[in-house]
């Protein structure tokens, strides 16, 4: 073999070579790439929401949002920061349930005080349990959602994401005429859930703020 042929030989080797390990140094980060927008998809902030059900994560950032669930329970997600009542800092988030269909989001730059459910005094009551909740199916009040402190919440403190706490609504079911209904046997088999959060304590529906979540239940 001469000389010509073997250096040849042992270019096109070293250039194979090159090639194996850019390939696999390209896959590995074509694999972490999609792994990482993946996560960040996926991750709270405070322009989305999320809804967890067993293992599917659904990320909510349409002011308007058709979804499909099981009927078994689920949780919504939000960041949002403690209640301080000494401070008058009332961060909460505020829930509408309701079967119909014609509710709509049009409620965007109102006051509080200007929309029947959300204004001052229709909020339920509801006591707070940390293995099942079933929030009121109404449009005459909303469910209140806050978290003070271990002994006074709605909702639970799960993280924390910067300045921001991370927390957690589970819905077992509704509430209908005083019967705790599973969503199981929830025969309407949708619910529409308009879900706010006003993070900057203006009591005004600002954009980035709301959600009309259209929950369609399918076994």
């Amino acid at each position: 073999m001469g000389s010509t042929t073997k250096i040849l030989i042992h270019y096109f080797c070293n250039q194979l070579t090159i090639f194996l390990f850019m390939k696999k140094f390209l896959l590995a980060l074509a694999l972490g790439l999609s792994t990482f927008i993946v996560t960040q998809a996926q991750e709270v902030t405070t322009k989305n929401i999320l809804i967890k059900q067993g293992n599917t994560t659904i990320v909510v950032d349409q002011k308007t949002q058709n979804i499909t669930l099981k009927p078994e329970r689920f949780s919504i997600e939000f960041l949002n920061k403690p209640y301080q009542d000494k401070k008058e800092l009332f961060y909460s988030a505020k829930a509408l349930l309701t079967d119909n269909s014609q509710f709509t989001n049009m409620y965007e730059s109102m006051a509080f005080d200007d929309i029947e459910f959300f204004s001052p005094g229709t909020g339920f009551a509801a006591p707070f349990d940390q293995n099942q909740f079933f929030p009121n199916l109404s449009e005459e009040g909303h469910q209140y959602l806050y978290y003070a402190s271990n002994s006074d919440h709605r909702i639970n403190k799960i993280g924390k994401q910067k300045e921001w706490d991370i927390y957690q609504w589970n819905l077992d079911g509704v509430n209908i005429d005083g019967n705790e209904i599973t969503w199981k046997n929830y025969r309407i088999g949708e619910l529409y859930l308009y879900f706010v959060v006003d993070r900057n304590l203006n009591d005004v529906i600002d954009p980035d703020e709301h959600h009309l979540i259209r929950i369609t239940f399918k076994k």
